[in-house]
Formats: C-alpha cells, structure tokens, sequence
C-alpha cells in the first residue's frame, strides 16, 4: 500500500475515469426514460445524443485500459523488486526448505493479486457501488417491492458468497491434510520399489494401497460436492430474485400503476445492477486473495536474517573461537580455535559431515554462530551486505546463467572493459576462449559446458574480483588432478594480500596452505 502514494495522482485519474464511466453507464437507460415521457418519437437529435452517450462509453472503457496497464508495467516492476530484496533477506534455511522456484512462484501471485485489487477490485467496487445505489435509490421511487427484492439480493450475494469461501478456505486445509497423508500412505508402498518389482498380483497391490487413494479422492469429492451445490443454491436465489422483479414490473406496468423507467429496468438496469453486484463479491474475493498473499510477505518480513550494525571497508583478520558448531539440534563439530590473517592460505580440514562447508556459510553469515570474529568484530555485529561485499564464496554449484560468455563472466558485477581485456588473457579461460568468444552463447545452466569450464568461469570471476576473502568449497573436484594443480597455483599468485579458505576431501591443498583448519 505505501508504494501506491508514489503513483497516487495516477491512481486517482483512473478513479474518476472509472467512476465518470458508471455515471455514463446510467445516463442511457435514464434519457430512454425520460424521452418516452416526452413522447414516443425519436427526434434525430435524440438519437444522435443517444449514439455520443454510447461511444463516450466505449472510449472511456478503453481509456481507462490503457491507463490501467501504463499503470500496471510501473508499479508490477516495482513491487517485484521489493519482493525480491525481501527474498535475498530471507534466512538461509528457508530458502533451502521452501525452495527458491516455490517462493518465486509465491512472489509473482502476490505481485499479482495487489495489482489486481488496486487496479480493478478497489477501482471497480466504488463504480460498482455508485450504480448500484443509483439504481437502488431509482427503483425506490418506482416500487418499494422491488426495491427490496434487489436490497436483499446484495445481503445474499455478497455474504453469502463470503461464508462460502470462507468455508471453503478451511475445507480446503483439510484437503490439503487428507492429500499429504494419503500420499505419504502410498509412497510407503510404491516407494518399495524391490517389493513392487516382486509383487505379481496387482489385485493385492491395488487393495493394500485402495485406503489411500480412497482418502484423497474422497476428500477431493467432499469439496466439490459442498462447492458445487452451495454455488448453485446462491445462483438459483439470485435467479429467482431477477424472476420476481420482471413478474411485479410486467404487472405493475400492465396496471397502469407502473412508469416507463420499471420496463427500462427489466430490461437494461437490472442486468446492470446484478452484473456489478457480481463485481462487489468478486472484489471481495480478491481481496481474500490479497489477504493470503500478504500472509505470505509478512512471513517473509518475519523470517528476515539478523543484521548487525557496524560496517567494515575491509577484512584483515578473521578469528574462529567456536565451542560448539551445530545446525538446530544436530551437533557437527566442537572446538573449533584459528586466527588468520592477510597472506594465510588455509585448507578446512575434517571428515565428511563434520560441518566443513557449513563453517564457511557461517562465515559469510548464511547462519548464525557465536564465535566467529572479523578484525576482532564479533560476526554477529557487522553488517551483511559489508562483510559480503569482502568475500567471494565458491562452491561445486555454480551460479551459470542463459546469456553471452561476458555475462556469465561479469555476474553479479558491474561490466567494466578493462576487467574484460584481462580477462580474455586470462590463462584458466585459455581452454574455453579457444573455441568461443565473450558473445558465445551458453546454455541455461550452462548446459553446454563441463564440470571443469562451470568451475574455471566462477574461478574467473574470483580472481578480479575486488575482495579479501577467497572460499574454495570443493570447486576442484569436476577438474583432473593436472588442471586443478594448474588453477590452485593461479589463485595463490597474485592474491597475496587476501585470506584464502580451501575446502577439500583430498589432500592436494596441503602443498599450497600455510594453516590448517581442523573441524
């Protein structure tokens, strides 16, 4: 809602453009009115005002469209990228459990739903509001039996339909329960795959799991048996109503009691009437649509990494003082004691499963730890994106994305022409540059490139990187011995003023590190 007040005045002209179209809307049933009493003739002045009044309409519809999506392109662009800073706050761990194409997905409905309420649902319910007091306060005069027929249908639509999704948001909890137990209920089963390979009566099979499948259909069935006929009991109200209104306006009108306006109603206001009260409860359930998507931003607000408050130009000195290093309640080394400095090369040294890359996430603040300190700073003191800009953390899984060899190089940094002619000289791209160039496409995922030119692009990146930290986390095991001898002595050259962290399950950092880190 904030980011709205940045577009405020364009937002207001889309209301009034709304609103100046539901007024619009009325104008023509009501001169119909009027003209027949007058008259029963049609003069050409009438018809032609008739026709202006329709295609004023039409392009303040169309207007309005337009200025919808000008309005959507800014302020979609604009919300997404807030979501996104939102998402590289998050904690680590969530990222990890709920799984980045998830919360993307999850980013891009609530970018959705705000948009659509702010653009139709909130413009829409107060132009659909004005006709349908218009026509209310109309029908008032001419019939109070009808008016309250269409009084009463707005109470059943718009909370009827309210309670309906209402309950149905609590079934489908229960739906979702019944769908993850009856599933767990069959991977038991087919998941035994040796088992499965075995079995030669699928009868037997079929029944052992029947329960299962049983249960999430069953469930499934409940829902839409409860959705379907509540739908329709609503619609058929909404019918009957619309029936009763044409039967006491025909017999009103036959009477003589009634005006020319009750036969204009039946016939052009009332289709108005309960197509905007269509648009109010659809408004309604847009905004529960809303409701749920900020659920989730301000889940994501609550799960925000811990930051600290003092900002480092440069790291000169790191220091492990850890007692215990654990994740949650699963302990993974203890002890953990080293000081380092500008020059030191150190090989992570321990066992798998010790916690070896889970230290070095600890150091880049990825998790938290106590015990850890940055030119004597405790960790938990200085501030993310500072000690961030300071480290470059390298792992087996490296970031490649669908572009040009250049992009690939300068990800996540600023191209810079320079940088880019080092690089072309560069001897770890020397087998790659062989046979491409910075304008050679790579695949998504760098589907068409190897283990070993993944690592050496990343490695790349590293090495003209502006930073006084190097972590290496296993970035040489998809290279033959040769080649990562080749690329170990590149990186020692030339970075004699950063503190390098190797982690490695064999023991070919040995002959390169000063200092050994024993976890």
């Amino acid at each position: 809602m904030k980011r709205l007040f940045k577009y405020q005045n364009f937002f207001l002209f889309m209301l009034f453009l709304s609103l100046l179209s539901a007024v619009i809307t009325l104008i023509s049933p009501v001169l119909i009115n009027l003209w027949s009493k007058m008259g029963v003739g049609l003069s050409t002045q009438k018809i032609i005002n008739l026709f202006l009044i329709l295609v004023i309409s039409v392009v303040l519809d169309v207007l309005l469209t337009i200025c919808r999506e000008k309005f959507a392109k800014q302020y979609n662009i604009a919300n997404f990228n807030n979501y996104i800073s939102k998402y590289c706050a998050l904690r680590y761990d969530m990222i990890q459990e709920e799984g980045p194409s998830n919360l993307l997905n999850r980013i891009q409905i609530a970018v959705n739903n705000l948009y659509s309420f702010m653009t139709e649902s909130y413009i829409q319910i107060w132009s659909s509001l004005l006709i349908l007091i218009t026509i209310l306060v109309i029908t008032l005069f001419q019939s109070l039996w009808v008016s309250g027929i269409m009084f009463m249908l707005i109470f059943v639509q718009y909370f009827g339909y309210k309670l309906l999704n209402k309950e149905l948001a609590r079934r489908s909890e229960v739906l979702q329960r019944e769908n993850s137990t009856g599933f767990q209920q069959l991977l038991s089963f087919l998941g035994q795959t040796d088992y499965l390979k075995q079995c030669s009566d699928f009868e037997v099979l079929e029944m052992q799991v029947q329960p299962a499948v049983e249960r999430i259909y069953g469930s499934m069935a409940d829902i839409n048996v409860f959705a379907q006929t509540s739908s329709k009991v609503l619609r058929s109200i909404s019918q009957i109503a619309q029936t009763m209104v044409m039967a006491l306006t025909v017999f009103q009108y036959l009477e003589a009691d009634g005006s020319p306006l009750m036969m204009v109603l039946m016939v052009v206001l009332f289709p108005i009437y309960t197509s905007n009260l269509n648009m109010v409860t659809n408004a309604n359930l847009s905004k529960q649509n809303l409701n749920v998507s900020k659920e989730f931003i301000s889940q994501m607000d609550e799960n925000r990494e811990t930051d600290g408050t003092q900002r480092i130009s440069q790291i000169s000195s790191i220091r492990f003082d850890i007692d215990t290093l654990q994740i949650k309640e699963k302990v993974l080394a203890r002890d953990i004691q080293g000081s380092f400095q500008y020059g030191d090369v150190v090989w992570v040294k321990g066992e798998s499963g010790k916690g070896k890359s889970t230290l070095v996430k600890m150091l880049l603040k990825f998790r938290e730890c106590d015990g850890i300190f940055i030119n004597d700073i405790s960790l938990k003191d200085v501030t993310n994106a500072s000690l961030r800009s300071r480290m470059n953390y390298l792992s087996q899984n490296v970031p490649i994305v669908k572009g040009t060899l250049r992009e690939n190089l300068f990800f996540n940094i600023k191209w810079d022409k320079e940088r880019e002619e080092k690089l072309k000289h560069e001897p770890i791209l020397q087998s790659i540059l062989a046979n491409k160039n910075m304008d050679s496409l790579i695949d998504e995922n760098g589907t068409n490139l190897s283990g070993g030119e993944k690592q050496r692009i990343a490695l790349a990146r590293a090495l003209y990187d502006d930073v006084d930290v190097i972590i290496l986390d296993e970035v040489t095991s998809n290279i033959d011995k040769e080649s990562a001898e080749v690329i170990l002595k590149r990186i020692m050259s030339g970075n004699e003023q950063k503190i390098i962290f190797i982690i490695s399950h064999d023991s070919m950092p040995e002959s390169y590190a000063n200092k050994i880190l024993q976890l």
